[in-house]
């Protein structure tokens, strides 16, 4: 049966079989490959209206926090927009922070807020303070607030400005890093 095929049949499907296998064998055909995402360009898990409290080894309050946004990378980084804390304060009312942006860094438990960012709190006397700053680190780990940026004081009797601040929120201490200036407006009696 086969020695009876006729010599232009044979010509006639040798092109179309190589067609085919040509279309199975071609990578338009093959599955395309799902694009991997960089760490830092997609987030893991992307949150709303996030309110967290993070405490230390012996359940002692660090912190707490609330963001517009935050979104966590698989480097264990952060990013945090309109983000807002509150910084304990032995005996009295708490710092309350705020700027529109934060980040913290892969592998840390510093987070920096990026500007301008307000602290709201109090001198030791008691008098209501507003500081302002382009750029905030704030250090879990070792009660501290700093920066190496300009730092604007305002409050009814004083006002100033420094070089760079760090506060330990733990032993109440404050310490203006160069360039200080400060104006004081003497009380009434």
């Amino acid at each position: 049966m086969f020695a009876r095929i006729k010599p232009w049949l044979i010509w006639l499907m040798l092109p179309l079989m190589a067609g085919v296998w040509l279309l199975f064998q071609s990578r338009g055909m093959q599955p395309e490959p799902v694009p991997v995402a960089d760490g830092a360009a997609a987030p893991r898990y992307s949150l709303r209206g996030v309110k967290w409290t993070r405490v230390d080894a012996t359940g002692q309050r660090e912190f707490t926090a609330e963001a517009d946004s935050a979104d966590y990378y698989d480097d264990e980084s952060a990013r945090y927009e309109q983000l807002r804390m509150n910084v304990p304060r032995a005996g009295q009312a708490p710092w309350r922070l705020s700027s529109p942006k934060g980040s913290a860094p892969a592998h840390e438990k510093r987070i920096s807020m990026e500007g301008p960012v307000e602290v709201v709190g109090s001198w030791p006397d008691g008098e209501a303070l507003t500081m302002t700053t382009p750029q905030l680190w704030v250090d879990p780990a070792r009660h501290l607030l700093s920066t190496e940026a300009g730092v604007q004081f305002d409050s009814a009797s004083r006002s100033g400005q420094a070089k760079g601040l760090k506060a330990d929120w733990e032993q109440q201490t404050v310490q203006l890093l160069g360039n200080v200036r400060m104006q004081y407006v003497p009380r009434k009696p």
